[in-house]
């Protein structure tokens, strides 16, 4: 009955578990509500978990009054999009304060800088499309369980795809992609993060720096960590064995966070919670 002992134990329980910390709800792109979720994750052998979903803070806060009863334990996520050499570089923010209300500003800022590209979207295909307009897409409303986002559920209603992702290459033939948006610079996200007393990580390095050379990808991952980060997603279902590598590497070298992630979006994508089965005790400071 002692309670330290129970915490110790609990503790214990959760270092030995599995951990996903890249995961998406519905209130972003996802398809899945947070206690679905919860559900996937504890059938997946998945006891700690984050929902880090794109520049909103709904699921991350549902998933944190929804944990404890479930025998999860929850960690405040959200997954922040910045601009770093003309590049959008996605940073994963963990453990901050969710009641802080400077923060939540600057999430719901950089919320709608990330939807303002597809009204930029709109308004240029307006001219090119006659029953396409600003105004009809502001009044259209879709199904959050269905995945995506809400130009790609337009686009289908309209005819112009015929499935959620040939939406992307509307975006591509417009010529507007997200590394046109007016997101903040690496080093302004990470100080935002560490003001609401949260950890800064780099998302996926390997799907934003597209380098063959090993040595070349090492040294720009280096002149990124210089602008704050905290760690690095350093597992990740589409990183390579020697990516994999030379995070830990780094991390090791640095004494730097690793987290690792599935980065799901439910049936919106393929990957699957827990499927990277990273115990979690392998993502403190290493």
């Amino acid at each position: 009955d002692n309670p330290d002992v129970k915490i110790l134990m609990d503790d214990f329980f959760y270092q030995e578990s599995y951990a996903d910390l890249h995961i998406h709800s519905y209130y972003s792109d996802g398809t899945m509500s947070p206690l679905e979720i919860i559900k996937e994750a504890k059938d997946s052998g998945v006891s700690v978990v984050s929902i880090t979903d794109h520049d909103m803070l709904k699921g991350s806060r549902k998933l944190m009054e929804l944990a404890k009863d479930h025998g999860i334990k929850g960690i405040p996520g959200v997954e922040i999009d910045s601009i770093e050499w003309n590049t959008n570089f996605h940073i994963l923010a963990y453990n901050f304060n969710l009641n802080d209300s400077e923060f939540e500003d600057f999430i719901k800022k950089n919320r709608r800088i990330l939807d303002e590209i597809s009204v930029r979207l709109i308004e240029k295909m307006e001219h090119d499309h006659k029953h396409i307009s600003l105004e009809d897409y502001k009044d259209f409303t879709y199904d959050r369980a269905g995945g995506g986002w809400k130009a790609l559920h337009y686009f289908l209603h309209k005819g112009l795809t015929g499935n959620l992702a040939e939406g992307f290459k509307i975006y591509n033939n417009y010529d507007i992609p997200n590394s046109s948006a007016k997101f903040p610079s690496i080093e302004e996200v990470c100080k935002q993060i560490h003001r609401a007393g949260g950890k800064a990580i780099l998302a996926h390095p390997g799907k934003v720096i597209k380098e063959e050379d090993p040595l070349v990808l090492e040294k720009k991952l280096r002149k990124l960590l210089n602008k704050g980060l905290d760690g690095i997603e350093c597992y990740y279902p589409s990183h390579s064995p020697l990516l994999t590598k030379i995070c830990l590497d780094i991390c090791r070298e640095k004494e730097l966070i690793v987290t690792s992630g599935s980065d799901c979006h439910g049936s919106f994508e393929k990957t699957k919670i827990g499927q990277m089965k990273t115990p979690y005790k392998d993502l403190i400071k290493i």
